[in-house]
């Protein structure tokens, strides 16, 4: 009964920090479509590590110049979408090992 408890809580951390870095990467796509946002923060740095971090299939893919001067990064929204089903997914399953007898 610990041990169940004690998984569902480990899942429950996890899923917020996917939630987080999902956020983080939603908010990094859209200020990347802006060209002046992105120089006044000065997260050019950031956004190579970042890119540099993904799975060499998704790095670089999809980079659709944006109607306001900047870039649209589809491997970053493509990231967001599988770091937010990864949240959805682990909580889900913390609730089934709650619920369980």
């Amino acid at each position: 009964m610990q041990l169940r408890r004690a998984a569902a809580i480990a899942l429950n951390v996890m899923a917020v920090a996917f939630r987080v870095l999902g956020i983080v990467f939603g908010a990094l796509t859209v200020l990347l479509c802006f060209p002046s946002m992105a120089q006044r923060l000065n997260i050019a740095g950031f956004v190579l590590d970042l890119s540099h971090a993904l799975p060499d299939i998704i790095e670089g893919y999809g980079l659709v110049t944006s109607p306001f001067g900047g870039v649209f990064r589809l491997d970053f929204a493509l990231a967001m979408v599988g770091l937010l089903v990864l949240d959805y997914a682990c909580q889900r399953i913390a609730y089934t090992l709650q619920t369980r007898l």
